[in-house]
């Protein structure tokens, strides 16, 4: 999502497989509480924020599992701040459990020897700019591997992230109300999606009629695209905003 200056956070959903470690934790943005509402209480951690942005979430059906009420959960690794906050998905499952709900499923799925969609098209990647922010997503015969300003983006152990699919989903900004410097995604309406899948892509369209509402992706013959099982990136540039390789 992009915040302030042209920037970007990540923003993570860890549900059938958690992280020990997890991190850097950052503070939360106003699009945060709209993009998770439809998780059903989702357990939300971050590491603080602003008067506005954090009425905002105590007044959304996410679940305060931050610092605030759990400060033993987070500790300071031996990096450079602010990017050494760190906690374990294990301890803030243990510690908020039972608070949280089962979240709906957010794609559809197919399997793996499913036959390609006829509207499916070859792709090699795909360039993102969010501002001051420049990143690609290259076809490697597996997943699609990433690259943020030049460099390859790599976890922990130094593999570059590749995740199985990519939704490039084109995305209006407004201001948020917490902050008029900071940008909020409008997450709710519709709009042009890009979804990158086992080598090819197919274009439709988003839509997500509520804070509540999963959001759907149609091809352009008004059927529900499907993705592989597997981890799965949204990236949410403004309109215009992706080119294909």
């Amino acid at each position: 999502e992009e915040v302030e200056g042209g920037l970007t956070r990540l923003a993570a959903i860890f549900h059938s497989r958690g992280s020990d470690p997890v991190g850097p934790i950052r503070s939360v943005r106003t699009t945060d509480v709209h993009l998770f509402a439809n998780l059903n209480r989702p357990l939300f951690v971050s590491s603080g924020g602003n008067a506005g942005t954090r009425a905002e979430l105590l007044d959304s059906t996410l679940v305060d599992a931050g610092p605030t009420d759990y400060p033993a959960n987070f500790y300071r690794e031996d990096r450079t701040p602010p990017h050494n906050y760190f906690s374990r998905t294990s301890v803030i499952w243990s510690t908020a459990a039972g608070k949280g709900g089962r979240p709906p499923a957010l794609f559809s799925f197919r399997a793996a020897d499913a036959p390609r969609p006829v509207v499916a098209i070859d792709a090699s990647g795909v360039d993102i700019t969010f501002g001051a922010t420049r990143l690609s997503y290259v076809w490697n015969g597996k997943g699609w591997a990433r690259t943020q300003n030049n460099r390859s983006h790599v976890d922990a152990a130094g593999v570059q992230v590749a995740p199985t699919n990519v939704i490039v989903q084109f995305t209006q900004y407004g201001r948020s109300p917490a902050d008029e410097n900071s940008p909020e995604a409008i997450v709710n309406g519709s709009g042009e999606a890009w979804i990158f899948t086992a080598g090819y892509l197919v274009r439709g369209t988003w839509t997500r009629k509520s804070d509540a509402a999963v959001t759907s992706y149609i091809d352009e013959r008004g059927n529900p695209i499907t993705v592989l099982p597997g981890i799965t990136w949204v990236e949410l540039p403004r309109p215009g905003g992706a080119s294909l390789r």
